[in-house]
């Protein structure tokens, strides 16, 4: 891909600009949020619910057919979501930073809980985006910036704001997040989105969509490689701060190391994922990227052995996120490429639903486990996912774009010739 291309760098710097604002307000939520909570007093089953939020992310596919079938036509499918979106999603952070956060809980939660759900769905929209505006051999760069801008906006809203929230309390901090919110809008209302191919479908998108997503030919492999791809790496991430905690480290000593050093890490890993994929072709690209997040799960033997040395713990964290951020960055390629442009938003989430559910269900099982079993028996379930997700790859041979599949689909060509493509 050609970045001295200008309509390319466009595309990247309007997708950058997406993903990075949707987890500004996401990143405090989930991560500063707790700890100002818990800092101002509040018991752990008062803060637990806060995380339950993390779990609107993991069935977003519900209602990403919804958002696949209505659009303007007139303003661009995904556009006139994403202008919306975007807009509430400010006005949402801007309401918060009027309430306190000590004293007038249950109000602000409406106002948290709804800054979720239009974080996820903005989500939708902008996956759905992707797909359609990226042409297959721009997607490796292009989910390395969706990546990196994850990671960026976790880094900023769960990391900088919290380490600075002493000084700027509560309602600056929102402040602060919804102003960075509002800055894609610029390139949102530039962007002029061609024809949707869900516009175009002869059959409206709906729920069926979701089944016939399993019903095409030699998908199931694929799903069972979406399931356990990410297991390894979710069940060995879910350990680290728990892991820094039994070191004796302080909150916000390790802050900075999993929220900023970790982030900056994983961007590190999704830049190069998406530059071997560019290089090396997909199935390659994979099995390498594989390879290495389970090196890297092996490298947190060392401080779960209770090994205090702070290179070698910052060494062991800094390897570990650049396998995370390389094993989610191919992943979400290659879910792009199962992704049918005329039903995008609804593909993409329920795979990633499904890549990221389970994910989020392994964590929880590793922390239990190492109760029992200890941090190097989680450590060693977790190798052992590893491997065998690049068995899994390994005979898996579908690495090809999916085209449009299953109904008929008329897009313009020109002024107004149509071509048929039957999907």
């Amino acid at each position: 891909m050609d970045l001295h291309n200008r309509t390319q760098r466009q595309k990247m710097v309007l997708l950058g600009g997406l993903y990075i604002t949707q987890f500004l307000g996401l990143g405090f939520i989930l991560t500063a949020v707790p700890a100002i909570m818990r800092q101002a007093g509040a018991g752990l089953d008062e803060i637990a619910w806060i995380y339950v939020l993390g779990l609107v992310w993991a069935v977003k596919f519900l209602w990403a057919p919804f958002i696949d079938r209505y659009g303007s036509r007139r303003h661009g499918h995904y556009r006139s979501w994403l202008i919306v979106l975007q807009s509430l999603l400010i006005v949402s952070l801007i309401s918060a930073s009027f309430f306190n956060i000590e004293t007038q809980l249950p109000i602000l939660s409406v106002f948290l809980i709804l800054a979720s759900l239009l974080s996820a769905t903005q989500d939708i929209a902008a996956d759905a985006l992707a797909v359609t505006v990226l042409a297959p051999e721009e997607r490796g760069l292009g989910n390395s910036i969706q990546m990196a801008g994850g990671f960026i906006g976790n880094m900023i809203g769960g990391g900088l704001v919290l380490i600075a929230y002493a000084w700027l309390g509560w309602t600056a901090s929102l402040l602060i997040l919804a102003a960075g919110t509002a800055l894609p809008l610029i390139n949102i209302l530039r962007h002029k989105e061609q024809p949707a191919p869900a516009d175009l479908r002869e059959e409206k998108v709906s729920l069926k969509d979701l089944v016939r997503f399993f019903q095409r030919p030699r998908i199931g492999h694929w799903v069972i490689i979406l399931l356990v791809y990410s297991l390894g790496i979710s069940m060995s991430y879910a350990l680290i701060n728990p892991m820094l905690v039994d070191l004796g480290w302080t909150l916000d000593r390790i802050g900075i190391a999993t929220n900023i050093v970790g982030s900056v890490a994983a961007i590190g890993g999704a830049a190069v994922a998406g530059w071997l994929v560019q290089r090396m072709g997909r199935k390659q690209a994979m099995i390498l990227t594989g390879v290495f997040a389970t090196i890297s799960i092996a490298g947190l033997y060392i401080p779960a052995q209770g090994t205090n040395d702070l290179t070698t713990i910052y060494g062991s964290l800094i390897l570990m996120m650049l396998g995370y951020g390389a094993n989610t960055t191919i992943a979400a390629t290659m879910m792009m490429d199962k992704s049918d442009p005329s039903t995008a938003g609804t593909d993409y989430s329920l795979q990633y639903s499904l890549f990221s559910f389970l994910g989020f269900i392994s964590g929880g099982l590793a922390l239990g486990f190492a109760e029992s079993i200890g941090y190097a028996g989680v450590l060693t379930a977790a190798i052992s996912a590893g491997l065998l997700s690049l068995v899994l790859v390994w005979f898996y041979h579908d690495f090809a774009p999916t085209p449009h599949v299953g109904v008929t689909v008329q897009l313009p060509l020109g002024d107004d010739a149509p071509v048929l493509l039957d999907r």
